[in-house]
């Protein structure tokens, strides 16, 4: 992750980078949902799939229609997480003719 990280952040992709997140705040939430997707491909791992599950639960327990910008940013990224899982685990399923 570190080295597509900083590849990202090297002069060569700062269009592609300002595109993609066009203030500090953006780019903060921007590397956060990179890790959080990138460490739900993780399904050995016990205690994340228990916290992603904790996340799920919090993020759609209640339903309003004065969601925050912080609730709404919340369901989209436990869905991500959990649409790359399931990404992740169904390309394994694939026959792969060799």
């Amino acid at each position: 992750f570190d080295i597509a990280w900083g590849l990202l952040m090297s002069s060569r992709y700062e269009t592609l980078r300002r595109t993609i997140c066009p203030c500090p705040s953006e780019l903060k939430r921007f590397r956060q949902l990179v890790v959080n997707v990138t460490l739900a491909t993780d399904i050995m791992d016990k205690e994340l799939k228990e916290l992603r599950n904790d996340r799920w639960e919090r993020a759609f327990q209640k339903s309003s229609a004065n969601e925050s910008s912080e609730d709404m940013n919340r369901k989209a990224t436990i869905v991500m997480e959990h649409l790359i899982q399931a990404s992740d685990v169904a390309h394994t399923m694939q026959h792969w003719h060799v």
